[in-house]
């Protein structure tokens, strides 16, 4: 049985009134498990579970499988992700059809990658998104999980908020998933009780005001600030709303929803700004099949002023001797620019050059569009971000394999393949989809994983 905080009760029944006995019930079933389908890896699993209401690639699992033995899952085929928060593929289809294209898309709080390649599922091939997580620890795991979404449009990056402030108005649409008290998870993480306190619903509150102010000069006027956060109270939802739409004037705009999703619209009137109703869409777990989640969507009024003036870093680009060499393992190799960063080669959009050289003065990056990996004696050796690549060129030699032959690769253990192959470099696949290099050679095949993605687990 949950042990709920007596003040956090109070302050769910005057939330919800005759519904929150319902309420704390929900939060004594068990959470459901739900992935979202790639839709750059086309992959019949899952296929035939049921669909979230509001994510056409949102599944409902009945029962939760051992993801880390499913080859598809590294494989980047799917993202086990919380169908609520899955909502932000509606709330950002309606923004996309407000706003003109190619565009800058930055998601502030990105980590673990849930949001980010939900966002990249919707962007075009010329639209850039910066993925940021601003907790250095929490960086690796965002650009795994964006390596395996295979995307080449995306810039992973390290920063504070405050640091975006100097791109001014570089942004069209900015995604602030605010740290938050977690009241929405927990059903889901029952440390998240624990930690729980009106102090830290206060001290959130305050941060994520800083954080909003901090980043808010690098949208766009006309631009679309998506603010969310996966917990219940008002201080940090509804005030918060109010307090932006106070203090810098901006927009708080409707989403349509289907009202048979049973998701819940904000029925508070802002008192701070002449008792503008607040849009803004409520999840909670005896309503829908998923967990907590507030978001709402404002816009920066399109009659400021601005003309930024940007500095720029300057960009090593690869030699003219080692193109022919590395441009073969890209599908279409004319569409990119490579870049020399860090002793790997990086292929990046040509349209996205001198976003990447204004980008890379102002943050600092922790990767870039495609890491292609490292030369040596003018051989490109592919690093496992190429593997994962939907650039990746459909002449790379292949081979197919098995799942018990997949899980043995992720496993780093010893890989005996029935048929004899030439040697080189050849990408494993797994039902149709790449898993990552090996390098055949007469008597043994090296394994190019990099050690920590292997499976430690016993399976």
């Amino acid at each position: 049985m949950i042990i709920l905080p007596e003040k956090f009760k109070e302050e769910i029944r005057i939330l919800l009134d005759a519904e929150s006995e319902s309420f704390f019930l929900a939060l004594e079933k068990e959470p459901i498990t739900s992935v979202r389908k790639n839709p750059f890896k086309p992959s019949t699993v899952f296929e035939e579970e049921e669909k979230v209401e509001w994510c056409d690639e949102g599944r409902y699992l009945k029962l939760r499988p051992s993801f880390i033995a499913d080859p598809l899952f590294h494989a980047g085929a799917y993202y086990v992700q919380e169908s609520s928060s899955m909502f932000l593929n509606h709330v950002l289809k309606t923004v996309l059809s407000q706003i003109d294209q190619p565009l800058k898309v930055l998601d502030l709080c990105a980590a673990p990658g849930g949001k980010s390649t939900l966002i990249n599922s919707l962007l075009s091939e010329n639209d850039l998104l910066v993925s940021n997580e601003i907790i250095r620890s929490r960086v690796d795991v965002l650009d795994e999980n964006m390596m395996r979404w295979g995307q080449p449009n995306v810039l992973i990056s390290n920063n504070d908020p405050k640091d975006f402030s100097s791109l001014t108005t570089f942004f069209d649409i900015i995604l602030v998933d605010a740290p938050c008290s977690g009241e929405g998870m927990f059903r889901k993480d029952k440390n998240a009780i624990s930690e729980w306190s009106e102090n830290n619903v206060q001290l959130c509150a305050g941060r994520q005001q800083r954080i909003i102010e901090d980043v808010l000069p690098a949208l766009k006027p006309g631009g679309f600030l998506i603010y969310s956060t996966c917990t219940f109270n008002k201080k940090e939802n509804e005030e918060n709303v109010a307090w932006m739409m106070n203090e810098f004037g901006l927009l708080n705009i409707k989403i349509d929803t289907n009202e048979n999703h049973q998701i819940i619209k904000s029925s508070v009137t802002s008192s701070v700004v002449e008792k503008q109703q607040i849009n803004a869409y409520r999840f909670f777990p005896h309503k829908v099949k998923g967990e907590g989640l507030f978001i709402t969507v404002l816009q920066k009024p399109a009659d400021i002023n601005v003309t930024p003036k940007y500095r720029e870093q300057k960009l090593t680009f690869v030699q003219r001797k080692n193109l022919d060499e590395i441009k073969i393992w890209l599908n279409k190799p004319d569409e990119f620019e490579f870049i020399e960063w860090n002793k790997n080669i990086h292929a990046i959009r040509k349209s996205q050059i001198k976003n990447l050289s204004i980008l890379a003065k102002y943050l600092h990056l922790k990767n870039a569009g495609i890491l292609m990996g490292e030369m040596m004696k003018d051989k490109l050796i592919p690093s496992h971000y190429l593997a994962l690549s939907n650039a990746l060129s459909k002449d790379v030699k292949s081979i197919d394999i098995t799942k018990e032959e997949a899980i043995k690769f992720l496993r780093k253990d010893t890989l005996i393949l029935n048929n004899k192959y030439e040697q080189g470099i050849y990408l494993l696949k797994y039902e149709g989809l790449g898993i990552g290099w090996v390098k055949v050679l007469q008597n043994r095949i090296n394994n190019y994983l990099p050690t920590h993605l292997r499976i430690l687990k016993e399976l």
